[in-house]
């Protein structure tokens, strides 16, 4: 079985345009996500599903694999499948997506949020979550989930749920932590044939078009402590992070 990891990244980022080159602690932010990604245990292969030539450069100046895709692509999933249909895969073959603007990203991340779809043949898409503070409750760029007693995505939003109604708080909060494998065959199917549902497009979140056509989607909890970067607050934070990761000592 293969197990490739695919990173999307673009240079027109709304809120951060150009993020994916910027500086951490002198390496750009796509060189330290691709570098993490690359201890994983279990990946096989590793690509970046990229539109900009500036990326292309970068990513092939620190030796890494590039895929070129269409620019019109929006979802960052949709721009890793069509990346992926370039490479030689079966239906059972894992596809991993991991964004582009995670630079504290663990490897063990990777492997946590593919154990679903190892262990059942009937999980086609699992997610990471982390645990959610009230501050992050009312971050519009945090997606919160909601899940059954089964651990899968009931729903998933940039509003703040579950809500409070009560002063005890009385089920776990979680968020989504943006690692996405997916099985092939239902990559395909999610690029291909699922159309963009009315939720997914009021939310702007990808995950929901399997939810509202009737897929399950398994959510892994995750100790790791991650961070993405949409501002130059939060590279500055992580930046900071960092500068004390053991990770990052063994590439930098």
């Amino acid at each position: 079985m293969k197990i490739v990891v695919g990173i999307p990244a673009r240079m027109g980022s709304t809120r951060y345009p150009g993020k994916p080159l910027c500086s951490i602690l002198g390496k750009s932010m796509i060189e330290h996500c691709y570098k993490r990604c690359s201890f994983s245990n279990y990946a096989t292969s590793l690509f970046v599903a990229a539109c900009d030539s500036e990326i292309q450069n970068e990513v092939e100046g620190f030796g890494g694999n590039v895929i070129m895709t269409d620019p019109n692509i929006s979802r960052p999933s949709l721009r890793v499948a069509a990346a992926a249909e370039t490479l030689e895969l079966d239906d059972d073959d894992i596809v991993v997506v991991v964004q582009g603007d995670e630079p504290l990203v663990n490897p063990d991340m990777i492997d946590l949020a593919i154990q679903p779809l190892l262990n059942e043949k009937d999980v086609f898409v699992s997610n990471l979550v982390a645990d959610l503070d009230k501050h992050q409750w009312i971050d519009p760029a945090e997606i919160k989930v909601v899940c059954d007693l089964n651990m899968n995505a009931m729903y998933m939003s940039r509003a703040p749920i579950p809500s409070i109604n009560h002063e005890e708080v009385r089920t776990q909060w979680y968020r989504q932590v943006c690692i996405m494998p997916f099985r092939w065959h239902f990559m395909k199917k999610f690029n291909h044939e699922l159309t963009p549902t009315p939720l997914e497009l009021q939310e702007s979140i990808e995950m929901i078009r399997a939810l509202q056509h009737g897929y399950k989607v398994k959510m892994v909890p995750s100790p790791y402590i991650s961070k993405s970067v949409d501002t130059d607050d939060d590279r500055k934070l992580v930046e900071e992070i960092m500068q004390t990761d053991t990770l990052f000592k063994k590439y930098e």
